[in-house]
């Protein structure tokens, strides 16, 4: 095919930037992770090629958004939804949610 895989998230990683300056954080929360990175990892599932690139792009995710951030928004999300997005950026869940005594 003859694609560099690693320009379609860099793309992306770029697009998020002008989407945060221009529209907010949420709304490049929501085009990266909840569109970009879930399709690149359910593609990389099938495509060796995208699988070697995947932990670039989360690696990029992380340069895009800071902690607090990808945590406000892995919060609003249903369970399924964050779960899936916490093992995709390696994630742990909160230690508030664990029920001490």
């Amino acid at each position: 095919m003859g694609m560099r895989f690693h320009k379609i998230w860099v793309q992306q990683c770029r697009a998020t930037r002008r989407i945060k300056r221009h529209f907010g954080v949420e709304s490049a929360l929501d085009y990266l992770l909840g569109e970009k990175l879930v399709n690149f990892a359910a593609a990389a599932e099938r495509r060796p090629e995208l699988a070697r690139e995947l932990p670039r792009f989360q690696a990029a995710v992380w340069n895009v958004f800071n902690p607090y951030e990808l945590a406000g928004y892995l919060t609003m999300l249903p369970p399924s939804r964050r779960s899936q997005l916490r093992q995709l950026l390696y994630v742990h869940g909160s230690s508030r949610s664990r029920r001490s005594g």
